[in-house]
């Protein structure tokens, strides 16, 4: 199109100049009209090498176009591609525990496997398996049992969606969704199962959740059966207060309302870990319960909790330091009819400086003291290390680390607690020390504040 109208604005141009000049003129000027035919072509010959230049623009367009759509295809599914991590952990744990005539020692594993996937922009999830068979609150294997093969199990199988920067929303097996210190008042094992949403706008954090603890189905075969459920609901409101450019202090309040606890017994392997109990209908157990003559232990008390944290971050000669409280008080907790109070209050404070990281030289130390009464948290989310894992116990927590290579670090962590603070162990069958015969055995009728102490020594690699 170009080229035709060129050709057509010279020959006009040349048809005006011969209508215009004089007939001898135009004739003298004919090798003028030949040197204006010459420019013509060569203008001509300009315009198709142009045309031609600009097919060739398109074409390597097209083709950029099509690599870019395709790169961005790839990188799409490379976003939903699977990415894999885990860690082992090698441990050497010591016991020496007040009236037992000796100490234990013993060696323990715990791996476990994550494969994590991303959906698309919005959606990602992780499943991940652990050592540990079904224990929830710990994924140790003990080495033992003539070098038997130790069991996987289901640890984590979750899925999140973050429509947006301040909305996430997370389904299934699934870590804890809510802030929580460096307090023991949950097992960093555990993982819960079914909802949490959580919000975070600037400084401000906001949660809710919900964990099944226990589905009960009723079978219309066995129509004494129950279907009241034992869920636990949840919610949390924070802030994150900056003091500084290096110094920051998160507030937090947290609910827990148990609901379907209190007379039934939501215990993993039978035990209440240090929860009070009771047995018999006329005490509040469900009828459920009640087998024959036989009567199975219940929750003597209903659990719906309130805590409140305050952790202080900092930066302190070039490592970070941590101060934390941490206070929760159950205001269900019934009469204790021992203790003939409620024991319904825990809390713990804590520091810790420097931070053992993925990084060669690192390091850390930490100081922590709690004590929780008997009734103050619900023990089948306790921390199964300190106390022996029960409530009803208090002391201190030593803990360090060192990073000695990348992704390598050696930990170690020394309980120094007391058992049975308020209700004491009872009936308690030792080794007779007074006689000279090894089978002599003697029964203490009551033991307070019991000396319980347990070294941990740990090799922790991340992969």
């Amino acid at each position: 199109m170009t080229r035709k109208l060129v050709s057509l604005a010279v020959t006009g141009v040349l048809a005006a100049a011969a209508g215009l000049a004089p007939m001898p003129a135009f004739a003298q000027g004919s090798p003028e009209i030949e040197a204006l035919k010459a420019q013509l072509a060569a203008l001509q010959t300009k315009i198709e090498a142009l045309e031609k230049a600009q097919t060739e623009t398109r074409k390597t367009v097209a083709e950029t176009q099509a690599t870019a759509d395709k790169t961005a295809d790839t990188v799409a599914q490379n976003k939903a591609a699977l990415s894999f991590g885990g860690d082992l952990r090698y441990r050497n744990e010591t016991f020496d525990v007040e009236h037992v005539d000796r100490n234990r020692n013993r060696d323990r594993i715990r791996a476990r496997f994550n494969a994590n996937f991303r959906v698309n922009d919005t959606i990602t999830g992780q499943v991940g398996i652990s050592t540990g068979s079904a224990d929830p609150r710990s994924g140790n294997q003990t080495l033992t049992d003539q070098n038997s093969r130790k069991d996987f199990d289901l640890d984590r199988a979750y899925v999140t969606w973050a429509p947006n920067a301040k909305w996430k929303i997370t389904a299934g097996k699934q870590p804890y969704s809510y802030t929580r210190t460096g307090s023991l008042f949950y097992d960093n094992d555990v993982n819960l199962e079914g909802l949490s949403a959580n919000f975070t706008t600037g400084n401000f954090f906001a949660g809710a959740f919900y964990d099944w603890l226990g589905e009960r189905a009723l079978s219309f075969s066995a129509p004494t059966g129950t279907n009241t459920d034992s869920i636990m609901f949840g919610a949390q409101l924070g802030y994150r207060v900056p003091i500084s450019d290096s110094m920051r202090l998160t507030l937090a309040g947290t609910y827990m309302d148990f609901d379907g606890v209190q007379g039934y017994n939501p215990f993993f392997g039978g035990s209440s870990f240090g929860n009070t109990t009771t047995t018999g209908v006329a005490n509040g157990c469900s009828r459920t319960l009640t087998s024959g003559t036989t009567n199975t232990p219940c929750l003597a008390s209903d659990f719906n909790i309130i805590e409140g944290s305050a952790d202080l971050t900092a930066s302190v000669g070039g490592r970070p330091l941590r101060f934390f409280v941490d206070y929760a008080q159950n205001m269900e907790a019934e009469v204790n009819v021992v203790a003939q109070d409620k024991l319904d209050t825990a809390y713990a404070v804590g520091v810790q400086y420097g931070a053992a990281s993925a990084n060669k030289g690192t390091w850390e130390f930490g100081l922590l003291y709690q004590q929780i009464e008997k009734d103050s948290l619900f023990g089948q989310l306790l921390d199964s290390d300190f106390g022996d894992g029960n409530t009803d116990t208090k002391g201190f927590v030593i803990r360090g680390g060192y990073t000695v290579a990348r992704n390598w670090t050696l930990n170690a962590t020394l309980f120094l607690n007391e058992l049975a603070n308020d209700v004491p162990q009872t009936n308690v069958v030792v080794f007779n020390d007074l006689t000279g015969d090894p089978y002599d055995t003697t029964t203490i009728p009551t033991i307070f504040d019991r000396d319980y102490k347990r070294l941990q020594l740990d090799l922790n690699f991340r992969f």
